[in-house]
């Protein structure tokens, strides 16, 4: 099956799914257990966030801290079994082509993924 998808903003609608997804994630979870569900969801609704949906069912998000200056990616995440397919740069593409005069930035542990995409790195953080 090819995996093609289109790119939302987010909002209450696919609450439910997106937890549901980062649940069975353990190095994502933390964001929806215990008292972080709370934050997690009013992080969700007061950023700029965006869902990947392919064929109908969510698989993946971006959340970005938006200011005057700068855009700061908080998180970008893809189910794994929609990886290398290009979901992660079409997020971060929508992000960029919704800012273009801005600035994007990334904090990651992911290093060699951003190096893939051909960011830029600036000192501790790479740049879109």
């Amino acid at each position: 099956m090819k995996f093609t998808g289109n790119i939302i903003r987010y909002d209450k609608n696919q609450e439910s799914e997106l937890i549901a997804l980062l649940e069975s994630e353990p190095d994502w979870n933390a964001f929806v257990r215990g008292e972080a569900l709370g934050a997690f969801k009013a992080a969700l609704l007061s950023s700029e966030t965006y869902i990947y949906k392919s064929h109908g069912e969510v698989c993946g998000y971006l959340r970005a801290l938006v200011d005057e200056f700068s855009i700061y990616v908080s998180e970008l995440y893809v189910a794994p079994r929609y990886r290398c397919r290009g979901f992660g740069r079409e997020l971060l593409g929508k992000l960029k082509k919704a800012h273009p005069n801005q600035s994007v930035y990334v904090l990651s542990d992911e290093d060699g993924y951003y190096e893939k995409l051909g960011c830029r790195r600036i000192g501790s953080v790479f740049e879109l």
